[in-house]
């Protein structure tokens, strides 16, 4: 990270929450038009090569529990929303071929478990990030294929998705680290072409990189997080570490550094131990909604962001493969960690509501 990065950073952070409260003051946050988007972090529908037949495994629970079973608990906010948006850790192909034996781990699930996500109303996933190339380009194409047959958008590296509600359009990004490096120039350029030209009214920008189980953001998703806002994405969001990280506002837009796991079939029993820089696990995961708000002619005005902590699975520290909300010391402890990474003191977990809800951001103080 260069000069000060971090203090003009808090510098901006103050000025949005100072912001939202004159905001609230006044009574304005209302829209003519609103996008409610839901975010989770890493998703595998489908298993490792080594115990892909195995009983523990996603594949064995998927034929014995049915299809339905491992989105249950979300099924209802998924199906309330306008789009759900997961990152597709891995592949959906009925072959083995051209599997990458180089790589230590390799997810892969049969093409007909895309019926798990048509299932629950998830409209988008993200492709760009280190498992979607296990099983070659032909399995990246699979994958592809069926989300295309069944409906579900994708994006990864220069292919973009565009979610279209009332007319509204939000355009969707994604690159991972590897990615990143030969396309971060044309993705800032593109960014700012699409906002420039009016083919979307706001832009999402998501990154598959930072550092597996450390319990704070890296240099490279700083950076990512500042240029592409500063390009004119209105939204930022991350996974990639197996853990959920902090939060950040910059320039009146929303940063999340990462969402941890979610649905992850990669692996049957769940990291215990505490990871880098922290005392939690990687047991937690964060559930994101955001709120964007429009003018009736397609002008952004601003944003909620809504965190809904959760765990992966209801018997650590075996993976059932079924995440649920958490309520209580559990969603506190899953705040504390988002907490430890984030420079601004974060609302409370609210018990009733059973979520945390961060103040209206409007696209100008």
């Amino acid at each position: 990270m260069k000069g000060n990065g971090r203090k003009g950073n808090r510098i901006r952070r103050l000025g949005a929450w100072l912001a939202a409260g004159l905001l609230f003051l006044g009574g304005s946050a209302a829209a003519e038009k609103t996008v409610k988007l839901t975010f989770t972090g890493d998703c595998t529908i489908g298993s490792d090569s080594s115990t892909y037949g195995l009983p523990t495994s996603f594949v064995t629970a998927a034929y014995e529990k049915g299809f339905d079973y491992f989105f249950a608990n979300f099924r209802e906010m998924f199906e309330k929303d306008d789009c759900t948006i997961i990152n597709l850790e891995g592949v959906l192909s009925d072959y083995k071929s051209n599997e990458n034996t180089r790589k230590l781990f390799r997810f892969r699930g049969p093409t007909e478990f895309v019926g798990i996500l048509k299932s629950v109303s998830i409209e988008a996933a993200c492709l760009a990030n280190n498992h979607t190339g296990d099983f070659g380009a032909p399995g990246l194409k699979r994958t592809q294929e069926t989300l295309d047959a069944a409906g579900i958008g994708w994006f990864r590296v220069q292919d973009s998705y565009t979610f279209e509600k009332d007319g509204i359009r939000i355009r969707f990004f994604a690159m991972d680290t590897t990615s990143m490096h030969a396309n971060y120039g044309w993705l800032k350029n593109e960014i700012a072409r699409v906002k420039r030209e009016k083919e979307a009214d706001a832009v999402v920008a998501v990154l598959h990189g930072g550092t597996e189980y450390d319990a704070k953001r890296n240099d490279t998703q700083i950076k990512f997080a500042n240029q592409c806002i500063e390009n004119g994405a209105d939204l930022v969001i991350m996974h990639h570490p197996h853990v959920v990280q902090g939060i950040d506002i910059i320039n009146q837009r929303t940063a999340c550094y990462s969402l941890g796991n979610f649905v992850f079939g990669g692996n049957d029993m769940i990291r215990e131990e505490p990871y880098r820089n922290s005392t939690v696990t990687s047991l937690y995961s964060l559930v994101v909604q955001a709120e964007l708000h429009f003018e009736d002619n397609g002008t952004y005005k601003g944003q909620r962001i809504t965190l809904y902590p959760a765990f992966i699975s209801g018997s650590p520290p075996r993976n059932d493969y079924q995440p649920r909300l958490v309520t209580g010391d559990d969603a506190r402890a899953v705040m504390a960690a988002v907490q430890f990474d984030t420079f601004f003191t974060l609302p409370e977990f609210n018990e009733k509501i059973g979520k945390v809800v961060l103040p209206y951001l409007p696209a100008q103080p």
